[in-house]
C-alpha cells in the first residue's frame, strides 16, 4: 500500500487509545507503520530490477519486525534519555517495553496491508521465500484515506493552523485521485459518476468535520473507523470471491488453470480477471453488477528456447521470480530479437534484446 495509508494507519491506532500507554506512542506508531519501507534504500540508483529485488524483503518479515523494531526501540529510548529528558525533568521518560510492543504493532500492521493486495509480501523470510497476496485491495486504495482520514481529521484538528493543513492536505487527495482518473491506465471511462461522486463528496464531509470539531467521540470515533476498515476488507474480500468463481466458471480454454482477480480503483465491484496455462494467459475484465459474456484477450505462450536464453540474465531472473502471472512475445529484429514480458497484475514491462544466437544484449523494465 502506499505510504499515505500507512500513516493513516499508524494514527488511526494511536488515536484509539494507543497514544496514552507511553509517551512518543503516536511518533512510534507513525514511524513504525512506514519502517519496513526502509528497504527502498537498498535498491537506490539500481532502477526497477533493484526495486522489485529488494522491496518488501526481510524487512516485510514477521523477523523483520522483531529486529527493526528492537532497534528502534533502542535509538527512541537513547534519544529520550540523553535529548528528550534534559529539557524538562517533569516529563515522563518513555517505556522502553510498550515502546517495542508498540513498533511490532506498528510493522505488523504495514506488512499486513501490503499483503492484502496483489503485490503481496513474504512474511516468512529468511526461512521462506513464499509470497503471500491477498488480492482484495489496490494498491492504492482511496476508500481507505476516506475510512481512516475521517478519524485522524476529526481527532487532530484542535486549531485554526491544523484545519489549514487537513484541507491543503485534502485538496492534494482530491487532485491526486482527479489526475489518476484522467490516465488512460486508470480507466476513467470506466468509473461511473455514482462513485466519483461518493468520494469526492466524502472528502469534502471528513474536511467539513474538521473544521466543524466533529472529533469529540475520542478514542471511540478511532476504534469505529479501525473497524470500519476491518468491514471494508471482509466486503473485499466476498467480492473477490465472487469475482473468483466468475473467472474460473468462464474459462475461455480448459488448459487455463491458474486464476487470480485483482481490483479496480476506486470501483470494488470492478475486477480483471488473469488466467495462465502451458499452452499461454488470458485477461478479461469482470463487472458484479452486470452480466456480461466472456471477453477474454489470450496471449500464446512463447517458444521455450527464448525463455531459457532470457534467463541466463541475473536481472531477467530476478524480474520472473517477482511476476505472477507473465504475458511475453518475441519480434524479430535485423540484429536478433527483442523479447517483452509482462506482468500482467501491473504495467510492469521487461524488455530483453538477444542477438541472432539468443544471447542477451541488454535488459530494460519500467512501470
Amino acid at each position: 500500500m502506499d505510504n499515505a495509508t500507512h500513516t493513516l494507519l499508524g494514527l488511526s491506532l494511536a488515536k484509539a487509545g494507543l497514544e496514552r500507554i507511553t509517551p512518543l506512542a503516536t511518533s512510534t506508531l507513525l514511524i513504525s507503520s512506514n519502517l519496513p519501507d526502509i528497504d527502498v534504500v537498498a535498491g537506490l540508483g539500481g532502477g526497477t530490477f533493484a526495486y522489485i529485488k529488494y522491496h518488501r524483503g526481510i524487512t516485510h518479515s514477521l523477523i523483520g519486525v522483531l529486529v527493526l523494531s528492537l532497534i528502534f526501540t533502542l535509538i527512541l529510548t537513547a534519544f529520550d534519555r540523553g535529548v528528550r529528558l534534559r529539557f524538562s525533568r517533569f516529563i515522563r521518560p518513555v517505556l522502553p517495553t510498550r515502546i517495542f510492543l508498540l513498533c511490532c504493532i506498528g510493522t505488523l500492521g504495514h506488512i499486513l496491508m501490503d499483503a492484502g493486495n496483489s503485490y503481496g509480501a513474504r512474511p516468512l523470510l529468511p526461512f521462506s521465500d513464499r509470497w503471500f497476496y491477498g488480492d482484495l485491495l489496490f494498491v492504492v486504495d482511496p476508500w481507505i484515506w476516506l475510512i481512516l482520514g475521517s478519524t485522524t481529521v476529526w481527532l487532530t484538528t484542535t486549531d485554526s493552523f491544523r484545519s489549514l493543513v487537513w484541507l491543503a492536505i485534502g485538496t492534494a487527495a482530491a487532485l491526486v485521485v482527479w489526475m489518476a482518473m484522467r490516465q488512460p491506465g486508470f480507466g476513467s471511462n470506466s468509473v461511473p459518476n455514482l462513485p466519483r461522486f461518493i468520494w469526492f463528496g466524502g472528502l469534502f464531509i471528513v474536511l467539513l468535520g474538521g473544521l466543524l470539531k466533529w472529533g469529540k467521540a475520542g478514542s471511540k470515533l478511532a476504534r469505529w473507523s479501525l473497524t470500519a476498515l476491518c468491514l471494508y476488507c471482509a466486503a473485499m474480500w466476498m467480492l473477490h470471491q465472487s469475482a473468483l468463481d466468475n473467472a474460473v466458471k468462464s474459462s475461455p480454454r480448459a488448459d487455463l488453470k491458474t486464476f487470480l482477480v485483482t481490483p479496480a480503483p476506486l470501483l470494488p465491484t470492478s475486477w480483471t480477471a488473469i488466467a495462465a496455462g502451458p499452452e499461454g494467459v488470458a485477461t478479461r475484465p469482470i463487472s458484479l453488477l452486470h452480466d456480461q459474456p466472456a471477453s477474454w484477450v489470450t496471449t500464446q505462450a512463447i517458444d521455450p528456447v527464448f525463455l531459457d536464453a532470457i534467463r541466463e540474465s541475473e536481472r531477467v531472473r530476478a524480474f520472473l521470480k517477482f511476476a505472477r502471472i507473465v504475458a511475453a512475445t518475441v519480434e524479430e529484429q535485423e540484429n536478433g530479437y527483442t523479447v517483452t514480458v509482462r506482468d500482467l497484475r501491473f504495467s510492469l514491462t521487461m524488455t530483453v534484446h538477444l542477438d541472432q544466437d539468443l544471447r542477451v544484449q541488454s535488459e530494460q523494465a519500467h512501470w
